[in-house]
């Protein structure tokens, strides 16, 4: 059981020496939007010594990266495939370090932009969360600017990037584009949800996103895990949309189920200071309309993803599904629905007292900022506007 402490505090002051590059400590940086191609440049799965940069052209071209410690000395180039779907993994970088890139298709460049590559443990950082993006890019826009206000060094999103996954265009107009700010620098990584599983195989949103490839999942990218810097962190798709169930059934253990145990007690996440997980749907919820049974996949979380997340020392367990900010304490396991990203929001009236686990609801954009410290994790919730829901810390 990880305790919950209040604080009163707004955690990114942590970020005014975090993440110290060889060349000096590192504060986060970000620029205006980058619009010279269709979609991005965006940054994707990103570790201490590699990342990978995508960006979509309407007509195929070239693909290419030039980067390097200096914006008027780029002494490295990266090539991908040709095509309109660009994408480029570099690899042989500084742990910690910021490099300046132009991400290029035939003549065609964007201008200077960064990335960094990943901290090295023991370095503070903080993250940023959000989910059910949906049909709404302003205020898509407006939750991202939590994370770039915050100073984030990544993002999570728990699914719903779009509101119907079998639409293309949906992926550029209302998660690309409304974040692009944030992406062209910093990496987000995403659970799959049930509107973006409208297309059984999640086509777009593999096709776009560059996630860790884990062989042992039923499908790629969308159940995964990575370390960065002193967090573990642990993606699942709980949607069974695509029929890879994600829990036990009587003595039937389904390979989805055998690898999510598996990386649970994996030595990464014991090495880890902290360890988090993210799926789309959450254990329960006291804005369910009047009626509503729970079933599959909620009442699966609620009687086996928690107790493995609990049993192996997990600090918290995040959710989208309901669009709004949730907090529950399931026995000393804190989740946290956090499905505010863009959506149309929950009517607060059907909203109850039901659930015993339930600690705080509110009904509004908004996301979930973390800083990882070495003494706690500071959980800050801030809706749009900047008001700040609640705060607490979570000792390691």
């Amino acid at each position: 059981m990880h305790s919950l402490i209040p604080a009163f505090a707004l955690g990114c002051v942590l970020l005014a020496t975090a993440c110290g590059g060889e060349g000096g400590p590192l504060t986060p940086v970000f620029f205006p939007p980058d619009e010279t191609f269709y979609v991005g440049p965006y940054i994707g799965h990103t570790g201490e010594t590699f990342t990978h940069i995508g960006w979509e052209t309407e007509t195929s071209g070239t693909t290419r990266v030039y980067y390097g410690r200096r914006a008027d000395s780029y002494d490295h180039a990266a090539v991908g495939p040709d095509g309109t779907l660009h994408q480029v993994r570099i690899e042989g970088l500084a742990p910690q370090t910021r490099y300046h890139y132009r991400a290029c298709t035939g003549t065609t460049c964007t201008r200077d932009l960064t990335f960094d590559t990943a901290p090295r443990p023991g370095t503070p950082f903080s993250f940023g969360v959000y989910g059910d993006c949906q049909d709404n890019p302003d205020i898509h826009r407006q939750v991202v600017d939590r994370l770039i206000e915050h100073g984030a060094w990544l993002g999570m999103v728990v699914g719903d990037l779009v509101s119907d996954g079998r639409e293309r265009w949906q992926y550029k107009e209302r998660y690309f584009d409304a974040a692009r700010a944030f992406a062209q620098v910093r990496p987000r990584y995403a659970a799959i949800g049930n509107h973006d599983r409208k297309d059984y195989e999640g086509t777009y949103f593999r096709e776009y996103n560059m996630f860790p490839e884990d062989p042992a999942v039923p499908q790629t990218e969308v159940s995964y895990s990575f370390v960065y810097g002193d967090a573990f962190f642990l993606v699942i798709d709980n949607t069974v949309d695509h029929l890879d169930v994600f829990f036990p059934i009587g003595d039937w253990e389904p390979p989805l189920w055998l690898w999510f145990v598996e990386r649970a007690q994996s030595a990464e996440a014991r090495a880890a200071r902290y360890r988090f997980a993210f799926a789309h749907y959450p254990p329960g919820s006291n804005c369910y309309p009047e009626g509503h049974e729970y079933g599959m996949p909620e009442s699966a979380v609620k009687d086996y993803l928690l107790p493995l997340l609990k049993e192996n020392g997990f600090h918290a367990y995040f959710a989208g599904h309901m669009h709004c900010y949730e907090r529950f304490d399931y026995g000393g396991m804190l989740a946290i629905t956090t499905g505010g990203g863009g959506g149309g929001l929950e009517d607060p009236a059907q909203c109850d007292d039901g659930l015993p686990e339930a600690r705080i609801q509110d009904c509004v954009h908004h996301a979930v900022l973390v800083d990882l410290g070495p003494d706690a994790a500071r959980f800050t919730v801030q809706d749009i506007g900047g008001r700040v829901i609640e705060q607490f810390e979570v000792a390691p």
